[in-house]
């Protein structure tokens, strides 16, 4: 027996003893992970929003003293729009306050597609009118995404949760100061996505596409199309070319999003290793998926990543990539991967910096897409190896 077949046995008896273990302490360890959840968010909420000086149990915890970068810049956007509809990409009716220019210019103040951009609006009045404010409501999306990822794992592998959220500092401060407001407008719609994709549903697919126009993480999720029905296909295109395509003819300077996040961050050396190392993973995994017969669920979580990894690697921001691996995988491995990418500089911070977790999260992908070519079989690989056209035809024809 190799070092590996013993390695993958020991996996499959660990992964059988917890799957076998009780409803109750699954709950307890949900729970009380939680628990540990809420505890290192604390500090990061907002004094403006909720001051612990008047609470007595929280009393002496330090807060930051205002909203994060991305919920002033998301806030001003939204305003925006809700002055100007016709003013989303221009910014030139509402002129920024002082502490909204300290942290972006309005050309940085949230450069992303309408879909998302009209998402947030509603958000922002709605938490004008419910009290709750903007802050509010997108931690709110947090607490949903949350929630609904732990109700899915308790339906696959439970375990999987208190792995990748009992080590919660970097998303505490990512979800609940800073506040990804984007992201976490997409998450929901994944979430949603992935739920219809369990059922088998169709309508999983529009759901992706509704995502894909909020944020590009999911594009590689359109090579499914064709694998779509007819009725499906339709749908999933027409919303591509609305939430994408249609608003360049009704918004002036809407393509200055697509040229500003292009050069943020990122040279030309970034950008040639972020496509031969984005397109060589693209180009695995779509073989994987077709010769394992990935299904639904699973399409919806890997959609996400090959283009995740592309951004992260062009811009050398983890986030990218790290955050669309909180998606819940019923087979595990792209959470585990999460994990222990913000494990380890957690683990060992004299050796590890977080900086590192993006290469870490890279190998460990790659070292996920070889497991899985161990079980389609080395010797039908390399058989497909010498076949191109063939394996070729193979991954277009049973696509989706």
């Amino acid at each position: 027996m190799t070092a590996t077949s013993g390695f993958a046995q020991s996996v499959t008896r660990a992964d059988a003893f917890l799957l076998d273990v009780s409803k109750p302490v699954q709950y307890l360890a949900i729970a009380l992970t939680m628990v540990a959840m809420v505890y290192q968010c604390l500090p990061h909420v907002p004094r403006q929003y909720v001051d612990y000086s008047h609470v007595p149990l929280l009393s002496n915890i330090a807060q930051p003293p205002a909203f994060g970068s991305d919920t002033v810049a998301d806030m001003y956007e939204s305003k925006v729009i809700l002055n100007d509809p016709g003013d989303m990409y221009t910014k030139q009716k509402l002129d920024q306050a002082p502490e909204e220019a300290a942290y972006w210019s309005k050309a940085a103040s949230a450069p992303y597609p309408p879909a998302v951009l009209w998402a947030e609006a509603g958000l922002y009045a709605l938490g004008r009118w419910t009290g709750l404010q903007f802050y509010g409501l997108i931690l709110m999306l947090a607490c949903v995404f949350v929630g609904w990822s732990a109700r899915y794992f308790l339906q696959t592998r439970w375990y999987l949760f208190p792995l990748l959220y009992l080590n919660f500092s970097y998303f505490g401060y990512r979800f609940v100061y800073v506040q990804d407001g984007s992201y976490l407008v997409m998450l929901v719609v994944i979430m949603a996505a992935l739920v219809l994709a369990r059922a088998r549903n169709s309508a999983s697919h529009a759901l992706m596409a509704v995502a894909i126009t909020m944020k590009l993480s999911p594009l590689y999720y359109l090579k499914n199309i064709s694998g779509m029905s007819r009725r499906a296909a339709l749908l999933f295109a027409a919303i591509l070319l609305a939430g994408l395509v249609l608003p360049y003819f009704i918004w002036d300077n809407y393509l200055y999003i697509y040229q500003f996040q292009e050069g943020i961050k990122g040279g030309r050396s970034e950008l040639a290793s972020a496509i031969i190392i984005g397109g060589l993973f693209s180009v695995l995994l779509w073989y994987v998926e077709t010769r394992l017969g990935f299904d639904m669920e699973d399409r919806v979580g890997w959609g996400l990543v090959p283009v995740a990894l592309f951004l992260a690697l062009k811009m050398n921001v983890a986030r990218h990539l790290l955050i669309v691996l909180l998606v819940p995988d019923k087979r595990g491995p792209r959470n585990v991967v999460a994990a222990v990418a913000l494990a380890l500089p957690v683990l060992f911070p004299a050796y590890v910096r977080f900086g590192s977790s993006l290469a870490i999260a890279t190998v460990l992908l790659f070292g996920t897409l070889v497991w899985y070519l161990g079980r389609v079989g080395w010797r039908t690989v390399m058989d497909d190896l010498r076949h191109p056209g063939r394996t070729v035809r193979m991954m277009l024809s049973t696509a989706g």
